[in-house]
């Protein structure tokens, strides 16, 4: 058994190449079902055994990413670093989208789909001010966070998540003078006041940069920090630089702190002890070690460690499916499909 791997698990989990797929020019991609779709760049949908489809929508804009909601019926086509945007139907235009362009040009546009425990189907965003979320039905445009005494605290939102069952959001952002951080939402109680998203709470101390976060279940997050730190001295009750660790956001308190065997970006959670982290290539780190598992070294997955992405090279179009265990990369030739399996 790899010596990395935690003691106690029967079996090692390795990445299996699943589908690779002639493509060009693939601007994003969603999964819908088992297949992939690139709304970005027009609608054209990729099955996992090869065949192709190509889409009908012309974009006003030169959209670069995607995103989906839970039920696939709707999807936001977007800049990352821009202010465009738009919401489509089933595959139609629905309704325009923009943010504000205060450092537009510099990181991520801030931008997710949720399903509330009602079923209802809503986009979180800032369509006014950079510090601002509101949130919106998916289908109408309405505004369910109106509130008159919105008095956001000075933070970037970026780097949208909600978890499955449509209780937290997640925020990984940045503050002034850039400094990567993230803040975390209870969605029921801000949709009955909206003023509870105007400031981050449910957070551990931290004393490093947050370089990414993700939602492991419902209710922990796991947490990577790059060795950018504020502190001299550390008391052993936050996450510490170059770090993984998991907050339990219930219990609100840190189940996991260790050092990472080296940089983490964006983070797929796969099951409790294992994450696929895409830092230049994906690799498979184990939680509760930090070490590396195992890695795809030959595919590039992009340098993106921050919602501040203007000074590196443009993303990949990736597509995460964590609740399958795989993931979708393009490259300038193919559509490469992976899944982790035990």
């Amino acid at each position: 058994m790899n010596d990395f791997y935690p003691p106690g698990i029967g079996s090692m989990p390795k990445f299996e190449i699943v589908a690779r797929i002639d493509a060009t020019n693939v601007r994003s991609l969603v999964w819908d079902g088992d297949s992939l779709v690139d709304w970005a760049g027009g609608g054209n949908r990729f099955e996992l055994h090869g065949n192709c489809f190509e889409g009908s929508i012309r974009h006003p804009f030169e959209f670069d990413a995607a995103c989906v909601s839970p039920s696939g019926k709707y999807a936001a086509v977007y800049q990352r670093l821009d202010t465009k945007g738009a919401v489509l139907k089933n595959g139609e235009f629905l309704r325009e989208l923009s943010r504000s362009d205060y450092h537009a040009d510099v990181y991520e546009y801030p931008i997710c789909f949720a399903r509330l425990g009602t079923g209802q189907e809503v986009l979180i965003h800032c369509p006014d001010e950079y510090c601002q979320l509101e949130i919106e039905d998916a289908e109408t445009g309405e505004r369910l966070t109106q509130h008159a005494n919105r008095k956001p605290v000075d933070f970037f939102h970026s780097r949208l998540a909600v978890n499955f069952a449509g209780t937290y959001l997640l925020s990984a952002g940045w503050v002034w003078q850039p400094y990567d951080f993230f803040g975390l939402f209870n969605l029921p109680e801000a949709l009955v006041d909206p003023v509870l998203l105007d400031d981050w709470n449910f957070v551990p101390k931290v004393s490093a940069e947050v370089s990414s976060a993700a939602f492991l279940g419902d209710d922990r997050l796991v947490i990577a920090t790059s060795a950018e730190t504020f502190e001299d001295e550390f008391t052993g009750d936050e996450v510490r630089p170059s770090s993984i660790a998991v907050w339990n956001i219930t219990r609100q308190k840190l189940m996991g702190n260790v050092l990472l065997e080296q940089a983490a970006g964006t983070l797929m959670p796969v099951d409790e002890e294992v994450v696929v982290d895409f830092f230049e290539h994906p690799k498979l780190v184990s939680i509760s070690t930090g070490k590396v598992i195992e890695r795809l070294p030959d595919v590039h997955s992009g340098t993106q460690t921050s919602s501040i992405i203007h000074h590196i090279e443009p993303l990949p179009a990736m597509a995460l499916d964590p609740a399958r265990r795989r993931f979708a990369i393009a490259s300038e030739s193919e559509i490469l499909v992976v899944a982790v399996s035990d």
